[in-house]
């Protein structure tokens, strides 16, 4: 496999992303970002951990629900990015969908790992292509 995906919990998952679906998203950066080759680190952490991060690289003093940090492979060890989802906000935003937790956290995985491959949502076009293929990939990969 040219991409590894790597889950890293720093609080519980909860029980319906059971298996984590690293070999799904490992597919999904390969589809989009062909030429990749590394690891995705993914990791599932509280609002304290994403508000920081948020603040310190982006400079907006506020959590978030994902953030998706690219590196330069050769100068990062081998690593293409990490992903980080906040499980206070896939919560929140899973109860507005009643929708199940898991669905949620994999929706913002996939979302994280599209940024990773180069999709952004700075135009309305761009958003809505985003988001379709998200949905697509959710449709694919959660329960």
């Amino acid at each position: 496999m040219r991409i590894a995906v790597r889950f890293h919990p720093s609080v519980p998952p909860p029980a319906d992303l059971d298996p984590f679906p690293g070999a799904a998203l490992a597919r999904l950066l390969e589809s989009e970002w062909p030429r990749a080759e590394g690891e995705v680190h993914c990791v599932l952490t509280g609002s304290a951990e994403l508000g920081d991060l948020n603040r310190r690289f982006r400079g907006i003093d506020a959590p978030t629900d994902v953030l998706a940090f690219p590196y330069d492979p050769e100068v990062a060890g081998g690593s293409l990015g990490d992903v980080f989802v906040s499980l206070p906000h896939a919560e929140a935003q899973a109860a507005a969908r009643k929708e199940p937790v898991g669905r949620e956290i994999v929706r913002l995985f996939v979302h994280g790992a599209l940024h990773l491959a180069g999709r952004d949502h700075r135009t309305p076009a761009a958003e809505r292509a985003m988001i379709a293929l998200q949905e697509e990939w959710v449709a694919r990969l959660a329960r």
